[in-house]
């Protein structure tokens, strides 16, 4: 199972069950999708944690593949339009492949 596509259909879910109960609107979620945006050192970063969780065991080739996919090759902009059900789970991985980085240092 590929823990990054189920977080990114779980969170979509979720967005899409709080947009129509009204508890955000689809503005709000467009202007948190924009907030999310990366800039090039924290794409380059998360590629980096990215190779190296896949380097370690921590995440599967194909997580890290998936990653690599929506992340892009060449910079941030293909992220930056991702939807931010994308975004948000990756900001996420950075945070988590961030803080794992960090404990074990």
């Amino acid at each position: 199972m590929n823990r990054v596509v189920a977080a990114i259909a779980r969170m979509k879910a979720q967005i899409e069950e709080r947009i129509a109960k009204g508890i955000v609107t689809a503005a709000k979620v467009e202007e948190t999708r924009k907030a999310l945006d990366m800039d090039f050192v924290e794409y380059a970063k998360l590629q980096e944690l990215k190779s190296l969780a896949v380097a370690s065991g921590k995440l599967s080739l194909d997580e890290g593949m998936t990653i690599y996919n929506y992340l892009g090759e060449a910079g941030p902009d293909k992220f930056n339009g991702q939807p931010v059900e994308v975004k948000a789970v990756l900001t996420q991985m950075l945070k988590e492949l961030l803080v794992a980085r960090l404990k074990a240092a």
